[in-house]
């Protein structure tokens, strides 16, 4: 940033984002108060309050009335707003969200590999028990949502939870119609299903390369009926 032109507040933005970055602030801190930041950065008290909205805005900072100003501790859920608006004001095609989907999708997978508790293989056994054997369309949808995100969850990497997330959302509406053109055809919705339950047995049996076939085959069903 051009200093001869940076606003005030603009400083107390910075000061708190170069000491978040030096590891002097963390999460749960407490921040100087407006007297303090106003007098440190040569701003008015005013400047200090508005650079402080801001990052209280974006999630950075979380204020408590009467009490102070502290780093927030909301990363996940404020990365999710910001990541699922910048990618619908930025208007993706739904090619481009494919791809990134299934780049974030395969990174999961090969860490839920490693990671994944037997309580969320339980969770995919049983949606995976809805999807083949009973439930509405509707019930389908969800455990078909639900078998996917277990396995984005149990990455435990918090950026490609978010990034997943994001991502869902932008694409809840296609992914509802997709599912409604596979199931129209028989054949296709038994092959469809199978990459889910092959998807679940990998993940369950540590099994990489079934998963990274399993993965593929339902990214191939995807890009069969974007155009349909």
């Amino acid at each position: 940033m051009d200093k001869v032109y940076e606003k005030a507040y603009e400083k107390v933005i910075d000061y708190i984002e170069t000491n978040i970055l030096d590891g002097n602030f963390e999460v749960g801190d407490k921040l100087p108060s407006e007297r303090e930041l106003s007098q440190m950065l040569s701003v008015s008290r005013n400047s200090v309050r508005e650079g402080i909205r801001i990052l209280e805005i974006i999630g950075v900072i979380s204020s408590q009335h009467g009490i102070g100003n502290y780093i927030a501790d909301h990363f996940d859920k404020t990365l999710v707003q910001v990541m699922t608006m910048m990618y619908a004001l930025e208007k993706m095609t739904y090619n481009e969200i494919k791809e990134f989907r299934y780049a974030v999708e395969l990174q999961a997978l090969v860490l839920a590999m490693d990671n994944i508790t037997d309580v969320q293989k339980d969770i995919l056994r049983k949606n995976l028990d809805i999807l083949e054997n009973g439930g509405s369309e509707d019930e389908k949808v969800i455990s078909d949502k639900q078998i996917h995100y277990t396995i984005v969850e149990a990455s435990g990497n918090r950026l490609v939870i978010a990034n997943y997330l994001a991502l869902a959302k932008i694409m809840e509406g296609f992914i509802r119609d997709m599912r409604s053109k596979i199931m129209k055809s028989e054949t296709n919705s038994e092959e469809f299903q199978a990459t889910h339950r092959h998807l679940v047995e990998a993940i369950c049996n540590n099994d990489l390369e079934l998963g990274k076939k399993a993965l593929d085959e339902h990214f191939v069903y995807i890009c069969q009926n974007m155009d349909t």
